[in-house]
């Protein structure tokens, strides 16, 4: 299985949190499918299928859309894999997914649904152009690149001019309206995001230690966040981060 993460830099860093490039084909036995299963997030984001199908566990069994949009995740979500599989998302932050598209996310909160009923129509350009670079995914992440670079530039200070001088109650509201969340609600998915990051190494075994660093009340507290967020407690969590390719998701850095 082949998977990795496109970082953008400069200016496209404060819309774009990643690029992720997924392949199932080289896997020994590609058409045994399997599961992939993600954590909570407050981003949104693309998918491209541009081979083989996947279902979403929380839907009716049947395939999912190929161009696929999602919001903010307030819980853990899988998918399972119904032929080999290759495909291409982009992960936006949800202010600027906002700004770029016209598309609420807080109307996408906890959805996955079909990119082409949600998104202008300059944007259908997407399937037709990342298909036409499949199993070149540096072409996909520089094409990618090249779109959104100009547009983002044509809308970045409207969100920098949105942001001056907003105070507390001001950007509650705000946040709520961009994705859904609270700032609470937010807080917990970037501390999460945090747990992961540091559960990913390998190096942090000391749970309860983990869970003081991050700031949890206790490691009552910080379990309880990790099985809302990702679906298993700590402890599990660090095998399957490490072990199990369900979880490919959960390594990619």
């Amino acid at each position: 299985m082949f998977h990795k993460l496109y970082l953008p830099e400069g200016e496209l860093a404060e819309a774009v949190r990643g690029f992720v490039a997924v392949s199932k084909l080289d896997s020994p036995d590609p058409a045994a499918g399997g599961l992939n299963r993600f954590p909570a997030m407050p981003f949104c984001g693309l998918t491209l299928i541009t081979e083989g199908a996947v279902a979403l566990l929380d839907g009716d069994g049947t395939a999912a859309p190929h161009w696929l949009i999602f919001g903010p995740r307030t819980r853990p979500v899988a998918s399972s894999t119904l032929a080999p599989l290759r495909c291409i998302t982009a992960i936006f932050h949800a202010p600027a997914f906002r700004l770029l598209t016209g598309c609420e996310p807080a109307l996408l909160r906890d959805r996955d649904e079909a990119a082409a009923d949600w998104l202008p129509a300059e944007w259908q350009a997407w399937p037709l152009e990342l298909a036409a670079r499949a199993g070149d995914p540096d072409a996909q992440f520089a094409w990618m690149t090249e779109w959104l670079a100009p547009r983002w530039e044509g809308v970045r200070h409207a969100l920098q001019a949105q942001e001056a001088g907003v105070g507390p109650r001001q950007r509650q509201r705000r946040s709520r309206a961009l994705a859904g969340l609270g700032p609470a609600q937010l807080q917990r998915l970037a501390r999460i995001e945090d747990a992961l990051a540091r559960l990913r190494t390998g190096e942090d075994t000391d749970l309860a230690g983990l869970a003081a660093s991050l700031g949890y009340a206790d490691q009552a507290h910080f379990t309880r966040e990790t099985r809302a967020l990702t679906g298993l407690p700590p402890a599990r969590l660090l095998r399957a981060v490490q072990e199990d390719p369900d979880y490919w998701a959960y390594r990619i850095e």
